[in-house]
């Protein structure tokens, strides 16, 4: 019976305090994205922090992920995005990755600047203090930077209705 008592006491002692407890608030947001269409972005503020949300349709897909693999040709990734064959290689999960692009508008650099969506010589954004120009993924491709712009994972609801995101790593503008 000792020997019960006292376990619950330990096991009990290492579990965290209710300050510990409500220090961490989820700071997950749901975003209503069925009127989205593709090629469409939208800047967002959440809990005072800029967000870049970008739906890319088929041709801006197919960039981007030439982008990222420069050894396929972009018609061919043309073609897999347009008969449906990479969203069905990746799984629904894996493509709205491709898909979506939620991404800190605020420059890298620390001078606070808000780069431009769809801008630059590589189509992705442009940092207009800086002259910084980054690809479709955030990533420098000229310019005196060599810091990418910090991009956020999204989850689509099981309904594909929202987008579910955590903001809570982004910076909060100076």
């Amino acid at each position: 019976m000792t020997v019960a008592i006292g376990a619950h006491f330990l096991m009990s002692s290492m579990e965290p305090t209710a300050d510990v407890k409500s220090s961490y608030q989820a700071r997950l947001h749901t975003i209503p994205i069925v009127s989205w269409a593709p090629g469409e972005i939208k800047r967002l503020v959440i809990r005072g922090k800029p967000v870049v949300i970008w739906r890319r349709s088929h041709t801006e897909m197919a960039t981007a992920m030439s982008q990222a693999d420069a050894s396929i040709p972009l018609k061919d990734w043309a073609e897999v995005l347009n008969d449906g064959s990479l969203a069905n290689a990746l799984g629904p999960e894996e493509f709205a990755r491709v898909e979506w692009l939620i991404v800190s508008p605020i420059s890298p650099a620390g001078l606070g600047c808000i780069v431009l969506a769809q801008a630059g010589d590589y189509h992705g954004f442009f940092d207009p203090c800086r002259g910084v120009h980054f690809d479709m993924w955030g990533r420098p491709q000229k310019g005196p930077s060599h810091e990418r712009l910090i991009t956020q994972l999204a989850y689509l609801t099981e309904d594909q209705q929202a987008l579910v995101l955590d903001a809570s790593q982004f910076p909060l503008p100076k």
